[in-house]
């Protein structure tokens, strides 16, 4: 079997490797397409402060405690190298403009945790772990669905065309797959296609000593009336893991109500700008810290994808950004992309017992099992990214209170712990029971 993944993201680099894991590379041949050029392997573009910027790095991401047990079940080694490269994160404190602290949330119990870390960082470490010769540099502009007795087929720029048996879309938020399965011929108007939040994500990275009397393991969430500021450690230290790295990372947004074209166009100045004339004046002196002298690094307009009635068809599967592109509020995207790609893996299975009906099944399988956990993290970042607009003091003063409630009702750390306690091989374990 002749099997593609589009994409050598975090999500396609983790399906490859959780094919491998589960023995699916012995008897079939899977390759990764990737557009962009081969990222610096070296190792020490991920922790070297000196290079440690967006055009390195990217922006940072959270691994939730499931995304990290998926990791860890893949391979504890890569397990351990990302946590090692990131920051443990023990806990979020939630507080205002004002100075007042709302909540502290813990990420979990016992062993659960959070880890921050580049996403480059991240990338680097999965790629090192992908052989060469498994990533052919082809960008990938369209994929025709099978139909009849024919196979799916990816369109590469040079329009050369190729027929694959199975088709894993890990092309992110603007898919070429989930257009072909929608009916869209331009990108951006078609029923399912990516819908801009009005506002651009703004971040960079700072050294670690501008976050003076924030504690080893807790992120910050600050809110106000007219925005929100994160910020946190996003490396560990090497020689003692109860210190931070020497590398923080903060995050922000900023208000455009038309999202350019080319949204490298828009003026970082004026995002600078903003930041401090929107920050400056909060009662916290690390904000006031980070955007005294901010250098904008990282700008991301927010675009979601709707909810998909589907994520498989015509023997093709997505993946990742590909099927559930999710508000930024959610700090879930990166792990169930990873929940993702081990729930492909393990539904196999149905290859195994019928190489011919069984990717049919597998795909089914896995769109079933994976859009209602989807629809829950969702809706929930939903709620949570409205706290991210403009608001009247009276609005304002009801978040305070609404985010201090469900702290003291336990509210959020019973979501937390729902989300933590999802269980990848037994949740796939018993559709296939179910299955028959």
């Amino acid at each position: 079997m002749k099997i593609a993944i589009i994409g050598a993201g975090i999500s396609g680099l983790s399906q490859y490797l959780w094919l491998r894991k589960v023995g699916l590379l012995k008897d079939h041949s899977v390759t990764i397409y990737e557009a962009r050029d081969a990222q610096d392997r070296s190792g020490s573009a991920a922790i070297n402060l000196e290079t440690f910027n967006a055009s390195v790095i990217g922006a940072s991401i959270g691994l939730s405690s499931t995304g990290l047990h998926v990791l860890k079940r893949l391979d504890p080694e890569l397990h351990d190298a990302i946590v090692r490269t990131g920051h443990i994160i023990r806990s979020w404190r939630m507080s205002n403009a004002r100075g007042w602290t709302l909540a502290t949330v813990p990420t979990g119990r016992g062993d659960e945790m959070m880890v921050m870390i580049g996403r480059e960082a991240c990338c680097q470490i999965l790629r090192d772990h992908v052989p060469d010769d498994a990533i052919v540099r082809r960008k990938v502009i369209d994929v025709k669905l099978a139909e009849g007795n024919n196979k799916p087929r990816l369109i590469f720029q040079d329009r050369t065309e190729e027929a694959f048996d199975f088709v894993i879309a890990c092309d992110g938020i603007w898919s070429r797959a989930r257009r072909a399965m929608f009916g869209g011929q331009d990108r951006d108007q078609y029923e399912f296609s990516p819908v801009y939040e009005g506002l651009v994500g703004v971040g960079g990275f700072v050294p670690s000593s501008k976050l003076k009397g924030t504690p080893v393991g807790e992120m910050n969430v600050v809110m106000g009336a007219n925005g929100f500021f994160g910020y946190g450690y996003t490396t560990g230290n090497a020689e003692d893991s109860a210190k931070a790295g020497d590398m923080a990372t903060w995050w922000s947004t900023y208000t455009l109500n038309q999202c350019p074209d080319d949204w490298r166009s828009i003026d970082t100045e004026d995002v600078r700008r903003e930041l401090q004339k929107r920050h400056l004046g909060w009662q916290n002196t690390v904000i006031q810290e980070i955007v005294r002298d901010v250098e904008v690094e990282s700008l991301y307009p927010t675009f979601i994808t709707p909810l998909l009635p589907t994520w498989e068809k015509g023997g093709c599967v997505l993946v990742g950004d590909a099927a559930h592109a999710l508000q930024l509020s959610s700090g879930q995207g990166a792990s169930m992309a990873l929940e993702d790609c081990e729930t492909l893996a393990l539904l196999q299975y149905y290859i195994g017992k019928d190489p011919e009906g069984g990717i049919v099944k597998a795909s089914k399988a896995y769109s079933d099992l994976r859009r209602p956990r989807l629809d829950t993290v969702f809706k929930k970042a939903q709620q949570l990214a409205g706290m991210k607009q403009d608001m009247s003091i009276v609005q304002e003063m009801l978040m305070y209170f609404f985010v201090w409630l469900f702290s003291r009702l336990k509210f959020t750390e019973a979501y937390e712990r729902r989300l933590n306690a999802y269980d990848v091989p037994a949740e796939v374990s018993k559709a296939i029971e179910q299955e028959g």
